[in-house]
Formats: structure tokens, C-alpha cells, sequence
């Protein structure tokens, strides 16, 4: 009586122990989850950011390189990189991209063991390595920081790496798995007003190159893939260099563009050229799409991978104007250049096949692994034992199984580009913003500025509500 007694002890403390067991595993991997879903204080520069407290946000992120955590070095870099671009403080947001640009670098070749670890819990055991379309957008804003600055040879090289980058990322997939997104027509684009900027016969020819090549960018895969054709502004811009390398396409071109206004190179060169570069909205985030999938004997495993939520904003198109001394009001309205939410969505959402094998893979590995341990328990301690160790695993699935939602949040959902030419003289620029509706938003001042013949000015701006 006493044996049985004392077995019947050993046996409900040996059950008690693998359910303290299985709890405790549960429990870990709530906590595990919770602290690593949202990067520390991302929402926090999220939110200073839609509101245009930029400095503020600077300052939550100054000195304070682990805001984000230790596996969120690179959204932090990104983040803190595009803020000071929007400060006017280009030389250190050329210093932090760069600083980008080596972690990411550093990201490819990370260890075995942390690759290893995201087919054991979920993604979050690895440090972020940035979507695709994020380190080309590193290249573009580079390559404005240059241009800000005056850096029209660096700005160029920045702009022209993003072939090589586009090249060597849609390199590692198979050619049922690559990106849609592989050009960029906007920096290309970029690439050529940088070229008319330097101004000699080779660099317009150049510029000529970039302009055309940006033409068929846009009218082929943007448009196929996101619903964007070519800019006015571009054709133009197109025109004007074909006209005057006296390139025999020029007949060709305006008979297609018959919209586009030619400008000669020589009017151009006698006033000042206004680029207005607006960064508006606010990107998409990542939300998880999931589904428990029940597997034989009670046991069930979750699916689950990102897609990206476009948020709303107000503003969906703006006119930039120019007020001269004499009164005389010039503007013109803006376009939209890149649509950086529309190749976010599309491209991850090429990506999901990808997800799903790779959240299928791990699910079922846990299956397996669990199966077995409950064999063993039912072996041991019967079937009630082996039922709550069945729940409990299955609860342990389902929390610990998680789609990676992180994300280069602070960037605007679309880049809207204008431009002006306007005679030398002193202007006081501006923005109109417009809803969806026609319905005026408000006048954004951007300042006075005297304008000389032959003079680009950027102006960079971000309307993110």
C-alpha cells in the first residue's frame, strides 16, 4: 500500500514536471515574442514623424544607438539616416547611410548559428537584414544628400549603383522568384538631371541616355507593375537633350510626347531650374496573415507570413509655386515619381511563397519533434499526460510562430517630383496641397531664395498626413 502510495507520488510529480515543463516553454515563448515584435521606440520616431517633429525624433535617437534593440541596428541606421536628410543635415545623413550600407554588408555574411535560430523559433532570432526595395532607397537618398550639397560627381555614383545592387539582389533568386521590382525609373530619372546639372557635351549626352532609358522604365515595368507611366517633367527633359545633341530620335520623340513641351538648352541655360522633390504620405507596414493548420491526433501548427497595410494620408497632389518680386506668381503642379508603397506591396507579395515553405518547413519540424516527446509521455504517464502536454505544445505553436512585421517605417508612401523654370531674380517658394477631393489642405512656406541664371535648386520636403 505504501509502494503504491509512493509511486503514485513519483508518478504525478514526474507528470507535474513536464507540464511545469511545457508551461515554462509556453511562457518563454510569449515573452520571447512580445519583446521582439516592434523594434524599441520605432513607433515613437513613427508618430514624431507623421507629425514634422524631426528634430525631436533626432533627439530620441542621438547617442542612443540601441533605441531599437540589438537585432534592430540597421532599421535604427535607416531611420536616423532619413531623418537628418529631412533636418537639411545631408553631411551626416550621408555618414549614417554609409554606416547603413556596411551593416547591411556585414547582415549578408552573418553567422550560421543566427540563420539557424529562425528555423527553430521564428525570423525575429536574426538581426533585420531590410527588404529588397530598402537598400536601394539607401542609394537614393545618397544620392540626394550629394546633390543637396552641390556633389552633382558623387550624386552619380550613388545613383548608378543601384543597377549593380539591383542586379546582385534578383542574382540569388530563381527566375520564378525574382523581384518585379529590377530598375528603378525615378533614380534613373535622378541620374539624368544630375548629368544635365554638370552641364558638358558628354555629360548631356549622358543625361540624354539616362532620360530615355528612364522613358521605357516607366512605360514598361512601372507601369505594368505599379500603374505609373513616364512623368511630363521627364519627357520633357527627354526633348530637350535630343534636341540638342541633334539626335535624328528627336522627330520621333516629339511626335509621341506631342503633350511635352520642348525647351532648349539654351533658353534653360539663361534661367534658374527649381526641382521640388515631395516625399509624401506614409509608408505601408507589415501585418501578419496566419492560419492554424490542424495536423493528425489533435496536434496543430500555425502558418504565418507578413504582407503590407498602405495607410491613409490626405495629401494626393500639390502644386509648387514661385512668387516673384514683381508680383508675377509662376507654379507648376507636381507628379509622382516613385511610388515606393506600390513596389513595397508587390514585391512582398512575390515573396510569399517564399514565407509560407519557409513557415510551413518550420511548423512541421516542430510537429515532429513534439510528436514524438508526447509518445514518450504518453508511454510514461498515459493518455490525460499526453493530451495536456498536446494542448499546451499546440498553444506553444501558435504564439511562438510569427510573421516578421518589421519594416523601414518612417519613409513616405510616394515621391512627388516638380519643376520651375523661373528668370533670375528673388522668389518666395511654395507648396499647394490638395486632397483627393480638390479640396486645399494648406500652403507649406519653404522660404526666399535668389535664383541665377543657369542655377538647380532642390527643395525637399516630406507632407506625411
Amino acid at each position: 500500500m505504501l509502494n503504491d502510495r509512493l509511486m503514485c507520488k513519483c508518478y504525478k510529480k514526474g507528470m507535474f514536471v513536464y507540464c511545469l515543463r511545457a508551461i515554462g516553454l509556453l511562457s518563454f515563448s510569449v515573452l520571447l515574442v512580445s519583446c521582439a515584435v516592434i523594434p524599441k521606440n520605432q513607433p515613437i520616431i513613427d508618430s514624431m514623424i507623421v507629425s514634422s517633429q524631426y528634430e525631436s525624433a533626432l533627439g530620441v535617437l542621438e547617442g542612443n544607438s540601441n533605441a531599437y534593440g540589438k537585432n534592430n541596428q540597421l532599421l535604427y541606421l535607416l531611420d536616423k539616416g532619413y531623418i537628418q536628410h529631412l533636418t537639411g543635415n545631408y553631411k551626416a545623413s550621408i555618414d549614417t547611410f554609409e554606416e547603413a550600407k556596411r551593416k547591411s554588408d556585414e547582415l549578408y555574411t552573418k553567422s550560421i548559428s543566427k540563420i539557424a535560430a529562425t528555423w527553430v523559433v521564428n525570423d525575429y532570432a536574426a538581426p533585420y537584414h531590410g527588404e529588397d526595395f530598402e537598400h536601394i532607397l539607401i542609394n537614393l537618398f545618397q544620392s540626394l544628400n550629394y546633390a543637396l550639397l552641390g556633389n552633382y560627381e558623387d550624386a552619380l555614383v550613388e545613383a548608378r549603383d543601384v543597377d549593380s545592387k539591383l542586379n546582385a539582389i534578383n542574382s540569388q533568386y530563381d527566375n520564378e522568384q525574382k523581384n518585379v521590382y529590377k530598375e528603378d525609373a525615378f533614380v534613373r530619372l535622378l541620374m539624368g538631371m544630375f548629368y544635365e546639372a554638370s552641364g558638358t557635351k558628354d555629360d548631356l549626352n549622358d543625361a540624354f541616355i539616362s532620360y530615355r532609358k528612364a522613358v521605357e522604365v516607366y512605360n514598361k515595368d512601372y507601369a505594368d507593375n505599379y500603374n505609373l507611366l513616364a512623368p511630363k517633367l521627364l519627357k520633357e527633359n527627354l526633348l530637350t537633350t535630343a534636341r540638342y545633341m541633334g539626335l535624328t530620335d528627336y522627330g520621333k520623340y516629339k511626335l509621341k510626347y506631342p503633350g511635352a513641351k520642348l525647351v532648349n538648352l539654351s533658353v534653360k541655360q539663361k534661367q534658374g531650374e527649381i526641382y521640388l522633390i515631395q516625399y509624401n504620405g506614409i509608408s505601408p507596414v507589415k501585418e501578419e496573415v496566419s492560419l492554424p493548420v490542424p495536423m493528425p491526433q489533435g496536434h496543430i501548427i500555425k502558418v504565418a507570413f507578413p504582407r503590407y497595410r498602405r495607410r491613409a494620408y490626405g495629401v494626393t497632389s500639390s502644386r509648387f509655386l514661385a512668387n516673384g518680386q514683381d508680383g508675377k506668381v509662376v507654379f507648376t503642379d507636381s507628379e509622382l515619381g516613385e511610388d515606393i508603397g506600390a513596389i513595397a506591396v508587390k514585391n512582398l507579395d512575390r515573396r510569399k511563397l517564399r514565407f509560407i515553405a519557409k513557415s510551413v518547413a518550420r511548423a512541421t519540424g516542430r510537429y515532429l519533434v513534439e510528436k514524438k516527446q508526447e509518445e514518450s509521455i504518453q508511454s510514461k504517464f498515459g493518455d490525460v499526460t499526453a493530451g495536456l502536454f498536446r494542448l499546451l505544445s499546440g498553444m506553444y505553436n501558435v504564439v511562438v510562430e510569427q510573421a516578421d512585421l518589421r519594416c523601414w517605417q518612417t519613409l513616405p508612401d510616394q515621391i512627388r517630383i516638380a519643376r520651375l523654370l523661373v528668370a533670375p531674380g528673388e522668389y518666395d517658394f511654395s507648396i499647394e496641397n490638395f486632397s483627393k477631393s480638390g479640396a486645399h489642405l494648406g500652403e507649406l512656406r519653404l522660404g526666399k531664395s535668389s535664383i541665377e541664371a543657369g542655377q538647380k535648386k532642390f527643395f525637399i520636403v516630406h507632407t506625411a498626413r
